[in-house]
C-alpha cells in the first residue's frame, strides 16, 4: 500500500470513528441516562438538606426538654422553700418566681411539640426523597442495561476502528503523519482530499489550471493551495 493509499486509508478509518462516536452520544438511552443522573444530583442535595433540618429540629428539641427539665427542678425546689417558710412576703415572692418558671416551661412545652411534629415531616420528607432516589436508580439501571446492548455494538466497531488506525498511522513517516494529523485538527476532522479532475475533494473548490499541473506532476501527496489540507493525486502511470 502507498503512503498516498495509506492516508486515504487512515482518512476513512478517523471518519468512520467520528460517525460511530457521534451516533453513540446521540443514543436516546444516552440521553436519559445524563438526565436521570442529573436528577438524582438534584435529589441528592434535597435529601441533604433535610438531613440537615432533621439534625437540626432534633438539636432545638433536645435544648427545649433540656430546659424544661432545668425549669422543672428549680420549681420544684421552690415549691420545697414555700412549704418550708411561714414568711408571707417571702411565699409571695418565691410564688411569683415559680408562675415566671411555669410559664417558661409551658411555652418550651408548646414550642417542642410544634418541633416534634416538624421533625416527623421532616423525616416522612426524607423518607419520600430516599424512595424517588431508589426509584430513579432502578430506572438507571435499566436504561444503562438497554445501553449497553444497543451501544454495546458501536463501542466494538469503534474499538476496532481505532486499532485498524493505529496499524494504519504506524506505517506512515512521521513528517507526513504530522502533517496530516495538524490538517485534521484545525480542519473539523477531514486531513486529506484528492484531486477529482480540477477540484479538491475535501474543500470542493475547484483549482487554478497552474496548480493543477504543479500537483500533477508532483509527487502523489501534495498540499491543497485552497484548504492547505493533503491532497492524494492519481497520476495516470499509477498501477
Amino acid at each position: 500500500m502507498t503512503q498516498a493509499s495509506t492516508l486515504l486509508a487512515l482518512q476513512a478509518v478517523d471518519l468512520d470513528v467520528l460517525r460511530s462516536k457521534k451516533r453513540l452520544d446521540e443514543l436516546p438511552e444516552r440521553r436519559a441516562i445524563l438526565e436521570i443522573r442529573a436528577k438524582q444530583r438534584e435529589v441528592s442535595e434535597l435529601r441533604g438538606k433535610a438531613d440537615l433540618l432533621v439534625r437540626k429540629l432534633e438539636s432545638d428539641l433536645k435544648a427545649h426538654q433540656d430546659e424544661t427539665t432545668t425549669l422543672s427542678e428549680k420549681i420544684d425546689a421552690e415549691q420545697a422553700k414555700v412549704m418550708a417558710t411561714t414568711d408571707h412576703r417571702a411565699v409571695t415572692s418565691i410564688t411569683r418566681e415559680m408562675d415566671g418558671l411555669r410559664r417558661r416551661r409551658d411555652k418550651l412545652e408548646m414550642e417542642s411539640l410544634q418541633l416534634m411534629e416538624r421533625a416527623d415531616k421532616a423525616r416522612a420528607q426524607a423518607v419520600t426523597i430516599d424512595d424517588a432516589l431508589a426509584q430513579l436508580s432502578k430506572k438507571e439501571a435499566a436504561l444503562v442495561t438497554r445501553f449497553q446492548a444497543v451501544g454495546g455494538e458501536l463501542q466494538s466497531h469503534i474499538a476496532a476502528q481505532e486499532s485498524e488506525r493505529g496499524r494504519l498511522a504506524a506505517t506512515l513517516p512521521a513528517d507526513l503523519l504530522g502533517r496530516y494529523e495538524s490538517a485534521r485538527e484545525s480542519k473539523g476532522g477531514v486531513g486529506v482530499g484528492e484531486l477529482d479532475d480540477t477540484a479538491c475533494t475535501a474543500c470542493r473548490m475547484v483549482l487554478p489550471a497552474e496548480r493543477v499541473k504543479e500537483l500533477e506532476s508532483g509527487p502523489d501527496v501534495g498540499t491543497c493551495p485552497q484548504c492547505r489540507r493533503l491532497i492524494v493525486v492519481h497520476h495516470e502511470d499509477a498501477e
